[in-house]
């Protein structure tokens, strides 16, 4: 934990999940139930969904007019999300080229529901945590709106349901309680909290193939395994996407199936060789 209370930054992997929380007009301001400052983090949003996530889904509100939840019916907020309406369409602005799957919640006039695993009565969910598990992700970032309701409650029932959960605080908002209180309640219930900023600025760091090679040069010579120097040359290989970075992919998954035995002996040359290859490109 760092001063300011959040996680040490931490890298992304096709194990990670991006729960994208509520971006619905409704929820913009101006909304039925505008949150402000809820249209500026649309474009951090938008960045975060470029990071090699191995599952990026996103919620919706999607009421029955008589909902629940509606000052109309004795609950305490404003009409707002009814499905098929404009208000519970995610935000234009929004982009939704790599969102896989969309949630949609609060359907039953008589329950309300916040978190995108279940309803607060717990007895209608939504799939979500068998998605996950079925996609190999292990951790979630959630984001969206609004950190005092559904994504304070999303995180808390991804841990409740096993998963390392991360909330990007600064691409989240609130209704009402601060980022900081929220912050402190969350933690204390074993989630952890991080910043969008500082997890792209970390992803775009760009390493050269040089500078991978080196430092898997340095593990080489400190006698490491081949999966060691596999596992360290994936966490800070972070362009993947580029096309001429395809072979230093390939090298990379050669390195961790030549490991086929707990075991292993280094063949040095072998390894070298692969290590001159990255160094190339």
């Amino acid at each position: 934990m760092t001063a300011n209370g959040h996680s040490e930054t931490p890298f992304i992997t096709p194990a990670d999940a991006l729960l994208i929380i509520d971006m619905q007009v409704d929820f913009m301001p101006g909304g039925e139930l505008g949150v402000a400052g809820a249209d500026g983090i649309v474009p951090l949003i938008n960045r975060l969904s470029e990071l090699p996530f191995g599952l990026i889904a996103a919620t919706q509100d999607w009421h029955p007019s008589d909902h629940v939840s509606f000052d109309m019916q004795g609950g305490p907020w404003p009409v707002h999300c009814v499905a098929g309406t404009k208000g519970a369409a995610l935000v234009p602005d929004l982009a939704q080229t790599h969102i896989g799957v969309v949630l949609r919640k609060g359907m039953r006039p008589d329950t309300d529901s916040y978190s995108a695993f279940e309803d607060k009565a717990r007895t209608s969910r939504t799939g979500l945590d068998g998605l996950l598990r079925g996609r190999g992700i292990n951790r979630v970032f959630v984001v969206g709106v609004a950190l005092d309701y559904c994504v304070a409650a999303t995180a808390r029932d991804a841990v409740r349901a096993g998963f390392a959960t991360v909330v990007l605080t600064d691409a989240c908002r609130s209704v009402a309680q601060s980022v900081a209180a929220m912050q402190a309640g969350l933690v204390s219930e074993g989630v952890e909290t991080a910043h969008a900023v500082d997890l792209l600025a970390l992803m775009d760091r760009a390493l050269t193939p040089r500078e991978i090679a080196d430092q898997l040069e340095a593990l080489l010579a400190g006698r490491s395994y081949v999966q060691a120097i596999a596992t360290r040359a994936l966490k800070i290989f972070n362009n993947h996407d580029r096309p001429r970075f395809k072979a230093l992919s390939d090298a990379l998954m050669e390195l961790v199936t030549m490991d086929a035995e707990p075991e292993f002996e280094l063949d040095r040359n072998a390894i070298l060789a692969i290590i001159d290859t990255i160094r190339s490109l």
